[in-house]
């Protein structure tokens, strides 16, 4: 998945970050508060802050750890509420880590790594949905 960007929502203070499959061109539109669309749109707008954001500092710890995020996958979107995991690679193993999707693609963008999304969410998927 690629982000495309994001934009305010109608109809409230939350932000539509919309991705878009690269293949086969499906699209999510995924609805974020304020503090996660300023998490995904620094990298996007190749913004350098002066200190490290909470993001910045998780790939620090994770490089720190001699470990390094492979990718992120959009996994699922059940009663409403989109799922994600983390894959990181340490010691030639992959450990997967419960993410919220909004933390999944602040990451990916920053570590430039991979985004998925598994047929699972995007066939559940409906436009507009809460991801937490």
């Amino acid at each position: 998945m690629e982000v495309l960007g994001i934009a305010p929502a109608s109809g409230g203070d939350q932000t539509a970050v919309l991705l878009r499959s690269k293949g086969a061109k499906r699209e999510l539109t995924l609805l974020v508060g304020p503090l996660e669309a300023q998490g995904i749109a620094v990298p996007l707008q190749q913004l350098k802050p002066p200190r490290p954001l909470t993001h910045d500092l998780i790939l620090s710890l994770i490089a720190t750890l001699r470990s390094h995020l492979g990718r992120v996958v959009i996994t699922d979107f059940k009663d409403n509420i989109y799922y994600a995991t983390l894959y990181i690679e340490i010691d030639n193993k992959e450990m997967s880590i419960d993410s919220r999707p909004s933390d999944a693609i602040a990451l990916a963008l920053r570590a430039n790594v991979p985004i998925y999304a598994s047929n699972k969410a995007l066939n559940n998927a409906r436009p507009g949905q809460s991801i937490r």
